[in-house]
């Protein structure tokens, strides 16, 4: 894989891997220097460190903006991103909390599927897939790769023999060892011609130490 990345074939996802720890250090950075932000970006920056482990809804919020900002408008304007999360129902939950943030800011460009399999039961209420996507299960793959679908949440689906080269960016929730850290990163390390393609992890559950010793 190394001689594949020097070579061009594919990408290093590690060159832009940061940590919710790393990226607090450099938004509190941001936030003591009056040079470097307003202060209403003070005042957003000053929420988000204290964000709580569990607390989907800022992770949300954290993701859609950040995607807006920086990866909306890679690859022309067809850059992809893929939510990582820890279970079925936190899928779920994700995916609610996605569509509802959105419909409160008003914001367009950006829709998300969800990924899991099975049935899930939250609040006494049946969650599947295909109900949330209103889309077949088989269909998924290819609907994702159309321009109206910007997002796509998986529980323990995609992560591996997925091949979607405008995926840019990866917000992981959820622990990562081994054989399958490196198959998950790998889902964004697909070149993308002919754009120039820069990819970017926030991993709010791991550590770099840990993840920069797997071969990717």
């Amino acid at each position: 894989m190394k001689q594949a990345i020097e070579e061009g074939y594919i990408l290093n996802v590690l060159d832009n891997y940061v940590t919710w720890k790393t990226y607090c250090h450099i938004n509190k950075a941001i936030q003591d220097d009056p040079e470097l932000a307003s202060i209403t970006a003070k005042r957003k920056m000053a929420r988000f460190i204290d964000l709580h482990d569990t607390n989907i809804a800022q992770k949300v919020e954290i993701i859609i903006e950040h995607f807006r900002a920086n990866v909306a408008g890679c690859l022309g304007g067809k850059a992809k991103a893929m939510v990582i999360t820890s279970s079925r129902p936190a899928a779920v939950k994700y995916r609610q909390e996605f569509e509802k943030y959105i419909k409160a800011k008003g914001y367009t460009g950006i829709k998300a599927l969800v990924a899991f399999s099975g049935k899930v039961k939250l609040n006494d209420k049946e969650y599947t897939e295909e109900g949330m996507n209103d889309i077949k299960e088989e269909e998924l793959r290819y609907e994702f790769d159309r321009s109206c679908y910007q997002v796509l949440i998986v529980a323990d689906k995609y992560q591996t023999g997925f091949d979607q080269p405008k995926l840019v960016a990866m917000y992981v929730d959820k622990k990562l060892k081994g054989v399958a850290a490196v198959q998950t990163l790998s889902r964004l390390n697909r070149i993308c011609p002919p754009y120039d393609k820069t990819t970017f992890v926030l991993d709010f559950k791991n550590e770099y130490d840990d993840i920069k010793t797997l071969k990717h």
